[in-house]
C-alpha cells in the first residue's frame, strides 16, 4: 500500500471551537498553538487505509482473547506476575465472561505494510470523549461530506443495553478532570441506553456488613464502571473484600490479562512472526540476541508514555522523562511510525463488544506519545 494513503492536512478553524468543545465536555483542550486539541491540522485517510486499521484491530482482539485462554489453560500466570489469589479471581472473571464495555489498541503504521501492535489499553483507556464526540462534531461542521471511522457513541449505548443491571455507578479519582469528564460521558451513554446512573469518587465506595459495596447513600452497588486500574485496585485494602462482588466491576477483572504489557511477549510466543506483531520479550538481552538493533523499553504498567525509553544498538536515544509505575519492563522492537509535519503519530483503535468502532490519533514531536501529545481529528476521503 502506498505511503500516500495517509496525509496531514491544514484545515479551517471554527470561530466558536472553544465553546463547542467545552460544551461537549472537553475542558482540557489547551489554548496554545500546540495545544491538545488544535483544529488547524487533521489527518486524511483513504477508505483503504481506514479498513486496514479496522481489520488489524479486529484480528488483534481475537488473538488477544486466544492469548487469555492460553494463559489460563497453560497456567502462565507467572509470565504476568500475578499472585495466586489474583489469578484465581481473574480466571473466575474470564470463565463467567464478566461484562465489558470497551478497550483501545495503540498501533504503529506508516501507511505501508501491516500495522503493528504497540499495546492494548483494555482496562482504563482515555481520550474516549475526544474520539466519540469531539472529532465527530468537528467533522460534521468542517467536512460534512466526508466520513470517519467512528460509530463509537452508538456502540457504547448498544453495549450498555446488553448490561443486565439497571442502576450503574461510575467512579474515578474525582480530582482528575479528564477522568471525571470521561466517566460523565460514559454515564451519559448509559443514560441514553435507559440506565439509571450515579457518579462518585473512588473514596466514596463503602462496604456494608452484608458484604455489599455501597455508595454514600448506602445503596448497594450492582454494577460499577471504575476508571481506576486494576493494578491499583489490588493494592487497596478493600481488594480482599471483593469476593463474590467481583462481577459488579467494569472493566472486568479478566481485562488484567490484556492491559498488562507482559501480554506482548506472550502474543509473540503464540503467534511468532505474525505481521501484526513486533518481537517482544521480558529480557532485554533477547533483543540483541535476535538481531534487533532498535527497541523500546516499557514498564509493564504505565500510562501516557511514562517510563518509556528507546534504544538503538544498546544506547538510549530517547526517553519520556517521566517515571513509570513499575520496575519490571517489557522490551519490544521499534516499528515504522507515520511521521508528518515533524510529528510522530500513534493510531488508537477502539473496541466495543469485540469490534472496532472508532479511530483516534495522537501526534508529538517526540517518538514517545505522552500525556500532552496532541489529539488529531481525522476524516476519510474517497
Amino acid at each position: 500500500m502506498s505511503r500516500h494513503s495517509i496525509q496531514l492536512q491544514a484545515s479551517p478553524v471554527r470561530k466558536d471551537w472553544v465553546s463547542r468543545v467545552e460544551g461537549s465536555g472537553l475542558l482540557w483542550h489547551g489554548d496554545g498553538a500546540d495545544s491538545y486539541w488544535n483544529e488547524s491540522e487533521h489527518l486524511v485517510l483513504t477508505l483503504e487505509a481506514a479498513e486496514v486499521l479496522e481489520q488489524a484491530a479486529n484480528d488483534l482482539h481475537k488473538m488477544c482473547l486466544h492469548a487469555c485462554e492460553q494463559i489460563i489453560c497453560r497456567d502462565w500466570w507467572h509470565k504476568l506476575g500475578f499472585s495466586e489469589p489474583q489469578a484465581r479471581m481473574i480466571q473466575d472473571s474470564w470463565v463467567a465472561n464478566d461484562f465489558s464495555i470497551y478497550g483501545r489498541f495503540d498501533l504503529a503504521w506508516d501507511g505501508s505494510g501491516s500495522p503493528k501492535l504497540l499495546e492494548y489499553n483494555a482496562d482504563t483507556p482515555t481520550s474516549l470523549l475526544e474520539t466519540a464526540v469531539i472529532q465527530w462534531d468537528w467533522l460534521q461542521d468542517v467536512y460534512p461530506s466526508c466520513d470517519q471511522l467512528n460509530s463509537l457513541h452508538e456502540a457504547l449505548i448498544d453495549q450498555w443495553q446488553r448490561c443486565a443491571e439497571n442502576d450503574i455507578h461510575f467512579a474515578c479519582a474525582w480530582d482528575l478532570l479528564e477522568d471525571r469528564q470521561t466517566i460523565a460521558y460514559l454515564a451519559e451513554t448509559a443514560e441514553q441506553a435507559g440506565k439509571i446512573v450515579h457518579l462518585l469518587d473512588m473514596t466514596e465506595i463503602g462496604f456494608s456488613p452484608a458484604g455489599r459495596f455501597t455508595d454514600l447513600q448506602e445503596r448497594p452497588i450492582d454494577k460499577i464502571f471504575k476508571l481506576y486500574p486494576w493494578e491499583w485496585m489490588v493494592q487497596e485494602p478493600f481488594f480482599t473484600e471483593i469476593g463474590q462482588e467481583r462481577s459488579c466491576f467494569v472493566e472486568p477483572m479478566w481485562k488484567m490479562m490484556l492491559s498488562h504489557k507482559g501480554l506482548l511477549p506472550i502474543l509473540w510466543e503464540l503467534f511468532p512472526q505474525h505481521p501484526l506483531l513486533l518481537p517482544a520479550s521480558r529480557d532485554e538481552r533477547d533483543m540483541a540476541a535476535g538481531g534487533i538493533s532498535s527497541w523500546v523499553e516499557k514498564p509493564i504498567y504505565g500510562r501516557e508514555g511514562a517510563g518509556v525509553r528507546i534504544f538503538q544498538s544498546g544506547q538510549m536515544v530517547c526517553h519520556s522523562g517521566r517515571q513509570g509505575e513499575s520496575n519490571s519492563n517489557v522490551y519490544q522492537q521499534t516499528a515504522p511510525m507515520f511521521v508528518a509535519g515533524g510529528k510522530t503519530f500513534v493510531w488508537g483503535l477502539w473496541m466495543v463488544d469485540g469490534e472496532c468502532r472508532g479511530l483516534s490519533a495522537r501526534g508529538d514531536i517526540s517518538p514517545i506519545t505522552g500525556n500532552l501529545s496532541r489529539f488529531y481529528p481525522h476524516r476519510i476521503q474517497g
